[in-house]
């Protein structure tokens, strides 16, 4: 039986040669290895984050070898997840993104993923096809999932909801599409950064906070505070289990700070390094990581560990740039 249904009349698709149809006809074309579910209308901030992350082509992420502290923040909210072999998972948001990997390879889950961005879509399907992997991307927006009710056991939108145009929309379909006690991990940018180093920056030159945001597609003042997103979680049928705040002091100075600026001393030192991060459309992200990044993550990272131990104070009192929620869909 389909999981796709059509976002427009939520009737079931159907094969039609490359493409899917829907019984009244619809037709959504074939695109990179899935399928595009865009809608037909215009949506202006869509494309504002398709554009720039198709211009942002680079190596994926990998959790086994994590490389700095959000990364290790994250695999840590994906071992929330309660997965059994074959079960299906929902990623939102692809760009970077190695989490559907890791779950295939650690726990044999099926892998479905969403994105807006063309570029990324293409390249994760390429990947997938190259390493022979059944999970599937497809193009459209989180707003209008083409996906069957109760579909998912899990689903993962790590960094994505300060970028949808319809946050309320949003988290009313990844209700939808999890099923009965399926679980959302989630970690987003907050709007109430007050104490922490983004508040910092912010009061120190809020003109160059406020660009240097825009150019990865982040507004923060549409963004939602802690409570302000609990209560639409809640508000959109989940139960939300655990929720912690990040992105505090010396987490940000680490992988906001210091990696990117080890990461351009690495590709000006290290042509094979350089060559595997394409900057072109037409090539492939490098997967796995390299030399360099597996020896920080054995030698240096533990170090670095140790230093952000100080955020866990500023957490505990609710400062951080950003947060991460576990969520159950409510069984109600």
């Amino acid at each position: 039986m389909s999981i796709y249904r059509d976002p427009t009349d939520a009737s079931l698709l159907a094969e039609d040669g490359p493409d899917l149809r829907s019984p009244s006809g619809r037709r959504f074309p074939a695109f990179g290895g899935g399928w595009d579910f865009r809608p037909g209308a215009a949506d202006a901030n869509a494309e504002l984050q398709a554009g720039i992350y198709d211009t942002k082509l680079g190596e994926l992420t990998d959790f086994d070898h994590p490389h700095n502290l959000t990364l290790v923040h994250q695999r840590d909210l994906l071992r929330s997840l309660s997965l059994s072999p074959g079960d299906r998972v929902l990623e939102i948001g692809g760009h970077r993104s190695g989490v559907l990997p890791w779950l295939e390879r650690h726990h044999a889950v099926e892998g479905h993923g969403l994105d807006v961005s063309p570029v990324w879509v293409n390249a994760q399907n390429a990947l997938a096809r190259r390493r022979g992997s059944r999970i599937r991307w497809v193009l459209g927006v989180a707003e209008a999932l083409p996906f069957a009710d109760a579909t998912f056991a899990g689903l993962v939108a790590f960094d994505v909801f300060e970028h949808v145009t319809d946050l309320g929309a949003t988290l009313l379909e990844a209700a939808r599409v999890l099923r009965p006690g399926g679980t959302l991990v989630c970690h987003l940018p907050v709007g109430d950064l007050r104490g922490s180093f983004d508040g910092w920056q912010r009061w120190r030159d809020p003109a160059d906070f406020a660009s240097r945001q825009a150019s990865v597609g982040h507004f923060h003042e549409r963004l939602p505070t802690r409570r302000q997103f609990r209560t639409r979680l809640e508000s959109s049928g989940f139960d939300v289990l655990d929720l912690r705040s990040f992105n505090v002091w010396m987490q940000p100075l680490h992988d906001h700070r210091l990696m990117p600026w080890l990461g351009r001393l690495r590709h000006r030192k290290d042509p094979r390094d350089a060559a595997g991060t394409p900057t072109s459309t037409a090539a492939l992200p490098g997967e796995g990581a390299s030399r360099f990044q597996k020896l920080y993550s054995r030698a240096a990272l533990p170090l670095a560990q140790a230093l952000a131990g100080v955020d866990s104070l500023g957490a505990g009192l609710g400062i951080g740039g950003s947060c991460s929620f576990v969520a159950r869909r409510s069984e109600r």
